[in-house]
């Protein structure tokens, strides 16, 4: 009889099929960690022990601890890849995952910027500054084309066409995709191409380096500092100019496009209406005000 696939085996080979298939690294890394966290939360060594039971109490164990319900799905969404590639290669019997759905997760209304603090945020950098004026291009990269962190250190020189105003993305799974370039940015990236040194990468250090995924991290720290706008992170500024984008009238299947999303669905659970602007316009629609101001013409 064969021995069953060991557990470390079969996530090695799932890394490398992934990797194969064209995942990028931070890929690669969740699926790494959110499957190592499974091996250490379970007693499973070899892949038959793994059963809609034994899921399901690591389920319950990802629930009564520290994690946000997001985070569980998270966890639970790298795994359920994993089984489904475990049945897919016949290395189990059952379709685990038909039994094993992912759990609800808590809706949260994202704050994105206001107005106030966009213009706070831009006006956070010297432009007569190399690093500042590189900063500032790579905050309207994620806030005005919606570029996500590694898209915006992985953009090539030679697919950033700004007379054109339009830039070529390699976006997850390496999927290109067309995003376009604001005319309100197009005066600093002049400036930043003709200060910026040789380099492949569009985005780069002073001695034509790409810049690493950390090295924004840590301008964001720092600009949450300077401009008071205690919950910036880079992926707010994609939330900011999507949910910006629809509020201006921009076109739900052109910003499918614009943020390399598969399906429409996945938009509109991106998606959200800013509740400020709700507010703003109200008083048009309510029905108090609007039976007042009937009664006073």
């Amino acid at each position: 009889m064969t021995n069953p696939l060991r557990l470390d085996t079969a996530i090695r080979e799932f890394l490398q099929d992934a990797r194969i298939r064209g995942s990028s690294p931070f890929t690669l890394a969740y699926y790494e960690r959110v499957l190592r966290y499974f091996r250490e939360k379970t007693a499973i060594e070899t892949v038959d022990q793994i059963t809609v039971s034994a899921c399901k109490e690591y389920l319950l164990t990802l629930m009564d601890g520290d994690l946000a319900s997001s985070s569980v799905q998270t966890y639970v969404r790298g795994l359920r890849a994993f089984l489904n590639w475990l049945y897919a290669n016949e290395y189990i019997e059952t379709n685990v995952t038909q039994r094993f759905k992912l759990p609800k997760a808590q809706r949260k209304v994202i704050d994105v910027l206001t107005d106030t603090e966009i213009q706070t945020l831009l006006n956070s950098f010297d432009t007569t500054n190399f690093h500042q004026l590189r900063n500032l291009c790579i905050v309207l990269l994620m806030l005005d084309s919606g570029l996500r962190l590694n898209e915006t250190i992985t953009l090539r020189q030679d697919r950033f066409h700004l007379a054109e105003r339009y830039a070529i993305v390699d976006g997850k799974c390496n999927k290109q995709r067309i995003v376009p370039i604001g005319s309100s940015s197009v005066p600093f990236f002049e400036k930043y191409l003709s200060l910026k040194p040789p380099s492949a990468f569009l985005i780069c250090k002073r001695d034509g380096e790409q810049l690493t995924a950390d090295t924004v991290k840590d301008l964001f720290r720092k600009l949450k500092k300077i401009t008071g706008i205690s919950r910036l992170h880079p992926h707010l500024l994609r939330h900011s100019f999507a949910t910006r984008y629809l509020e201006n009238g921009g076109n739900i299947y052109n910003l499918q496009t614009i943020l390399g999303h598969s399906s429409l669905e996945m938009v509109k659970k991106y998606l959200h209406i800013d509740p400020r602007s709700i507010c703003k316009t109200f008083d048009n629609f309510s029905p108090v005000v609007c039976i007042q101001k009937a009664s006073n013409n």
